[in-house]
């Protein structure tokens, strides 16, 4: 069992959020190379920090698309914090808070190097579709 487990909801503007951001970006820049388009992030996106011991560990967000879809945004453990299950708690967290919001389908992109993560969706129930 974590001990000490907070989950904080956060602007897009959080300077700790941005850090996580920063360093998802660069984790995918070395996976895909340095052209990958940086995203910016979207106003509508409502984060959830995940602190370990009052330390980041992980971020997600949701962003509403249209009425009743959302769509995660921004996933990401830090390395020294995986392998204890923290992803699911993000992705528990972002569902739930979906559910509270009228959101009843979510969607996502992951890249195909990315197996964990792909992983993890389709054991959530998550299923892959064309690029949209």
């Amino acid at each position: 069992m974590i001990e000490d487990l907070e989950l904080r909801a956060v602007p897009g503007t959080d300077p700790t959020l941005l850090a996580l951001a920063t360093a998802q970006q660069a984790e995918l820049a070395a996976i895909y190379g340095d052209d990958q388009p940086q995203v910016t992030l979207h106003p509508d996106i409502r984060f959830t920090l995940l602190l370990l011991d009052g330390a980041p560990a992980g971020c997600v967000g949701l962003q509403p698309v249209s009425p009743g879809l959302g769509e995660i945004k921004r996933m990401y453990v830090e390395p020294g914090s995986r392998g204890w299950g923290l992803s699911r708690i993000l992705l528990d967290a972002v569902e739930s808070h979906a559910r509270s919001t009228g959101l009843t389908r979510l969607r996502l992109e992951t890249g195909t190097h990315q197996h964990e993560a792909i992983a993890l969706y389709t054991n959530h129930g998550y299923t892959p579709t064309p690029p949209y």
